[in-house]
């Protein structure tokens, strides 16, 4: 057994099957414990893999988003803020604004946890593997000017219509002038 398993192992490296590797120990074990047969063993290890693969992919999405950290639902005190309705909030967790082509607005004083609700929201898109994006709104006119003066614009506003989760935190913290307001206005047109 110990050089059909070296050999396995050797193979699955030159076939860079990561996955398989950070799995297989456990599906051996698991398939010898439960006398289980070659089909039902091939069968929990390609469960093993996908569900790894899953949560690589997941956790990809969630920082290709762009969070400047991971919040989540769950810790967010709606008992300090009551004026933010929880039901509604929820029923943007289920995501179902993003089907219906919906726009979401937080608006209120700072410190009131707008940008935590908006990155939970985030993360739960990222997580269900909806294209997401994270930026705040200065930095996304930066983007939007320099992509402008490179001669880029329409590559940028087209990327960023591709997100079908855009979030552009602190709208308003900042003026804008009229140039930079159209240009973010110019945004999914």
């Amino acid at each position: 057994m110990t050089n059909v398993y070296n050999k396995i192992i050797e193979n699955l490296t030159f076939l860079h099957s990561r996955e398989t590797l950070d799995v297989i120990d456990q599906t051996i074990d698991y398939v010898n414990l439960n006398k289980l047969s070659f089909l039902d063993g091939l069968l929990k290890l390609t469960e093993a893999q996908v569900e790894k693969k899953n949560i690589n992919l997941i956790n990809h999405a969630v920082k290709m988003a762009g969070f400047p950290k991971i919040k989540d639902l769950k810790d967010f005190d709606f008992d300090f803020q009551p004026s933010i309705n929880k039901n509604d909030i929820m029923d943007y967790a289920s995501l179902r604004f993003i089907s219906k082509s919906e726009n979401l607005i937080f608006y209120g004083n700072s410190g009131v946890g707008k940008t935590h609700l908006a990155i939970s929201i985030g993360v739960i898109a990222a997580k269900s593997r909806i294209s997401t994006y994270f930026i705040k709104c200065a930095d996304l006119i930066n983007s939007l000017h320099n992509a402008k003066l490179q001669n880029r614009l329409e590559d940028k506003l087209k990327k960023l219509a591709s997100y079908k989760l855009l979030i552009i935190d602190e709208l308003g913290y900042l003026p804008i002038n009229k140039e930079d307001a159209n240009l973010f206005f110019s945004i999914n047109r």
